[in-house]
């Protein structure tokens, strides 16, 4: 939804914000939408501060969609709000938005000079109206599920009730991007490594079931083979884990094990990344493991690969030539 509300509008996102404005959002296209159609000047949602400023317009000016339509709404659906008991209820549930509390404990926190059943009474019109919503029993209430009418409400009221200062919201929302970013970027780490495991196990995959039959178009879509090389029948491919001992523990992501002794047997690395380019470093790296596994597997016929998807940094390519490490990045090796 916000990468078609983006393409449409013209308003550029990437994959962090696209995921901070989510989350912020909860999901709401009336949120999303008005954030990206917002009209703050200089806007650009392709970084967290900017997003913060949009999300700050959008819930604290008088000119932010989000902010006049809660207002349109509470004035029409609430009467009551003008009253400042109603208003300090709303502001205090909202503070606690994380658990529910009795009406016993609203009227003392609030020093509330009201019956219990008055009390009631200005609950349940609240909770009629969508500003906060009933708990578990009729004695029971909780602020609304709602990151961003949280912060409009109080932006709107809190000043009139208490010690506030406006900012304290921007950064509030900063606190929350961060530990936002802190989510996305573990997720991201999680996807990453999901989605390399997976590449690995269609060219597994591959090597194992189709590389004879598939011989010419392999080697067409892989640089630097030796010139009597061919794809053959393997009797094992699998992921190999070395580890003479603890410390110097490593493994290669791919080992093919030719069937036949005349036939080459394989080593690979598998790279399944969207932006960045296998570097000679990481070959230098590779080098070092395949060195080690070829000694260790007393192979004299073996050849590495590396498959990136991305594809090479022009010295890790000449580093691979030099070295005899064939290179891989066409696609097609994962769709066969």
């Amino acid at each position: 939804m916000i990468y078609n509300y983006s393409q449409h509008f013209e308003v550029p996102v990437t994959e962090e914000t696209a995921y901070l404005m989510a989350q912020m959002a909860e999901g709401s296209p009336f949120y999303i939408s008005s954030i990206i159609r917002s009209s703050i000047r200089n806007k650009d949602l392709t970084t967290a501060k900017g997003l913060t400023d949009a999300l700050e317009y959008e819930t604290l000016d008088n000119r932010g969609m989000i902010k006049l339509t809660w207002m349109e709404y509470i004035a029409s659906a609430f009467p009551l709000i003008n009253d400042r008991n109603a208003k300090n209820v709303v502001l205090h549930l909202c503070k606690n938005r994380d658990r529910e509390l009795t009406r016993e404990e609203i009227r003392l926190d609030l020093k509330l000079d009201m019956t219990d059943g008055q009390l009631e009474k200005k609950l349940k019109a609240l909770v009629k109206s969508d500003i906060i919503e009933q708990g578990q029993t009729d004695f029971d209430y909780r602020g609304v599920k709602d990151n961003i009418f949280d912060k409009v409400f109080r932006g709107v009221y809190e000043k009139e009730i208490g010690q506030f200062d406006i900012k304290t919201i921007g950064k509030e929302y900063g606190q929350e991007f961060e530990k936002l970013k802190t989510q996305y970027d573990s997720l991201l780490g999680k996807y990453n490594n999901q989605k390399g495991l997976f590449a690995e196990y269609l060219i597994m995959n591959r090597l194992r079931s189709h590389a004879r039959e598939d011989n010419n178009l392999l080697k067409s879509m892989t640089r630097y083979l030796p010139g009597d090389f061919n794809f053959c029948e393997y009797v094992r491919v699998w992921h190999y884990d070395y580890s003479p001992d603890r410390a110097k523990r490593f493994n290669i992501v791919v080992y093919a094990q030719a069937l036949s002794p005349g036939d080459y047997s394989l080593f690979g690395e598998v790279k399944n990344r969207d932006s960045k380019k296998f570097s000679k470093e990481e070959v230098i790296e590779f080098e070092r493991k395949y060195n080690v596994l070829k000694e260790a597997e007393r192979l004299d016929r073996v050849v590495g690969f590396v498959f990136s998807r991305t594809g090479f940094i022009q010295d890790a390519e000449e580093y691979c030539r030099e070295k005899g490490f064939a290179c891989i990045d066409d696609e097609r090796w994962l769709t066969g």
